[in-house]
C-alpha cells in the first residue's frame, strides 16, 4: 500500500531524527558520528549555545557523546567538567559565530567578574 493510501505523511528531512555527523574543516573529509544524539537534539544544543543555555542537561549529553567518539571519558576524569570548558567546547565546535559577541561571552564575562561559580 502506498503512503498516500495508508494516510502516512512523508516526513521531511528536518523532521527526521537521524544520525548526526560533525565535519571538521581542518581535517579534510573527516567526519565524526555522534552516537546517541539525534538531529533534533543537535539543533537544540546549537540553539542553547546561541542563547547561553549551557546548564541544560542536553548540552552535557552532547558533550559526553562527542567526548566518547574521540576516545575521552569525561566521567573518568579526576577534575569535574567546568562551565569554562563547556563554553570553549561549544565555541571550538563552531556553535556560535566567530568574532561576534554572544551569550557565551556574557557567561564567560560573568565568571571572570564573579557573577558565576565557574562550575
Amino acid at each position: 500500500m502506498s503512503r498516500k493510501k495508508a494516510g502516512k505523511p512523508r516526513r521531511g528531512r528536518a523532521e527526521r531524527d537521524g544520525a548526526v555527523f560533525l565535519k571538521f574543516d581542518n581535517a579534510g573529509d573527516a567526519r565524526v558520528r555522534l552516537e546517541g544524539i539525534t538531529q533534533r537534539e543537535y539543533a537544540r544544543v546549537r540553539e542553547l549555545a546561541r542563547v547561553g543555555g549551557i546548564h541544560d542537561p542536553l548540552v552535557m549529553k552532547f558533550i559526553r557523546a562527542f567526548a566518547r567518539q574521540v576516545g575521552h571519558d569525561l566521567d573518568g576524569c579526576s577534575d569535574p567538567w567546568t562551565d569554562v570548558q563547556t563554553i570553549e567546547c561549544l565555541r571550538w565546535l563552531g556553535f556560535v559565530p566567530e568574532g561576534e559577541w554572544t551569550a557565551l561571552d556574557d557567561l564567560e564575562l560573568a565568571g571572570l567578574t564573579g557573577g558565576s561559580d565557574g562550575r
